[in-house]
């Protein structure tokens, strides 16, 4: 009989259950605890909050840009670097220790909260135009 039960899974199989964003953190979880000396992941960590948060910035840029280029029918570049935007920001999350179930429980408490009031409850100037 077989069983659907992690402790069937092999080593470095998917988890059926759980979503992509998840793996993902998971594995960038075991890179911050492991720091492999062939990672990628081990290298910004090791460079510290200063290189994680350049990249994150830098990601960040790119999916603005990506935006402004892409054609209203072809998002493919966006997503792109959507992605690349969302590895550095979990590496920096995760490094801190950071989940993404903290991430869900903030928004979760977010949840139905205007931004503007939410703004003005954590006391910084409600959002206009300019900011």
């Amino acid at each position: 009989m077989t069983t659907n039960s992690p402790d069937s899974w092999p080593q470095n199989a998917p988890n059926p259950a759980q979503d992509v964003l998840d793996r993902l953190m998971g594995q960038i979880r075991l890179r911050v605890e492991e720091l492999p000396d062939n990672s990628y992941t081990t290298k910004l960590v090791r460079g510290g909050v200063a290189l994680m948060g350049a990249k994150v910035t830098e990601e960040a840029a790119e999916v603005v840009d990506a935006a402004n280029n892409s054609k209203a029918d072809d998002n493919q570049h966006l997503i792109y670097e959507s992605c690349d935007l969302l590895y550095h920001l979990f590496v920096l999350l995760g490094s801190r220790g950071v989940s993404l179930d903290d991430l869900r429980n903030e928004l979760a408490r977010r949840e139905g909260t205007s931004g503007i009031v939410e703004k003005l409850n954590r006391g910084q100037r409600a959002p206009t135009d300019e900011n």
